[in-house]
């Protein structure tokens, strides 16, 4: 990742001051350059559109953005102007949590990887192996259990039997590069507010795809990575459709 550009959505609140905090987080992480971006300056549309265009024209590798100013500290909460980046983007999107600037961050330590063996989920696992490398980080591959679904059969609900969990996190862990460390962690219940929990644990970023129906590289939010942009109490990235 040595040589990638982060762009920074900034203005003059909380927010932007948090972005900007991450971005320059992340590019020490992987010697990235960091492109500060105010929409009103760069042109006269949405700052959505505004941003999408400046992330294209410049060929960025991933938008840093700041939370809603009206979101509760230390969480991630997205705006108007992340939520329309987060379908559509043409490349990886950033959300800090609010008040991220003002708090004290050591790096990235522990990425963590929302994985369900599909492929959105494995060029999620790819991102963070990328941004590991660099700050020679953990990576913490997290596979949810969700509560049996059921279905309408002939003799009323059927439950639905759950994917083979463990074999989907061990598949998950060993592809990862050996010289990386990994881990592997089951988590049993609902995917957004189980991931999120999980987060508190000492998680510095945590990585998530893109839902598996829509144009490909873009980011396209599902229902899990959008409770995760709201409940997760670190930043999170959100990565195109492969």
């Amino acid at each position: 990742m040595a040589g990638m550009r982060l762009m920074a959505g900034v203005d003059g609140r909380e927010g932007g001051r948090d972005a900007l905090a991450l971005a320059k987080l992340l590019a020490q992480t992987v010697n990235a350059t960091t492109i500060e971006v105010e929409a009103g300056k760069f042109g006269d549309g949405p700052p959505a559109e505004v941003l999408k265009e400046v992330a294209e024209a410049e060929q960025v590798d991933a938008i840093v953005l700041g939370s809603s100013h009206r979101g509760p500290v230390g969480r991630v909460l997205i705006g108007s102007v992340a939520d329309e980046l987060l379908h559509g983007a043409p490349c990886p999107v950033v959300v800090a949590p609010r008040g991220y600037a003002s708090e004290p961050h050591e790096g990235l330590r522990r990425i963590g990887v929302a994985f369900d063996g599909t492929p959105e989920a494995k060029a999620a696992l790819r991102e963070a192996e990328a941004l590991a490398a660099p700050a020679r980080a953990e990576i913490e591959v997290l596979t949810v259990v969700a509560p049996p679904a059921a279905v309408p059969g002939v003799a009323g609900y059927v439950p639905v039997d759950p994917p083979d969990a463990d074999r989907i996190l061990t598949d998950g862990v060993n592809s990862i590069a050996d010289e990386l460390a990994a881990r592997g962690r089951r988590l049993d219940g609902p995917p957004g507010t189980t991931l999120a929990e999980a987060c508190e644990d000492g998680i510095d970023l945590l990585v998530a795809g893109s839902r598996r129906y829509g144009p490909a590289m873009r980011v396209l939010l599902g229902s899990v990575s959008t409770q995760l942009i709201h409940r997760a109490p670190c930043p999170v990235l959100v990565v195109p459709r492969p």
